[in-house]
């Protein structure tokens, strides 16, 4: 049976974690600039530095917080 990742905010169901980060990030991006204004701008920084997108990351910490 795959895998099944439920969006914390809406509860709409995706077989991949992938699909599931984007809707995310189209369907609520208030609690994506929600999760990032929570983070410190060195924080911020580092992600990019390390070549990591901080909306993707927000998008993922919003996706484990039920997982």
């Amino acid at each position: 049976m795959p895998a099944v990742y439920i969006c914390p905010i809406c509860k709409e169901q995706f077989y991949s974690r992938k699909l599931a980060r984007d809707h995310i990030k189209k369907a609520h991006p208030e609690k994506i600039r929600e999760v990032l204004s929570k983070i410190r701008e060195d924080k911020r920084r580092n992600l990019e530095k390390r070549g990591i997108d901080p909306e993707n990351w927000a998008a993922g910490m919003i996706l484990g917080s039920i997982t």
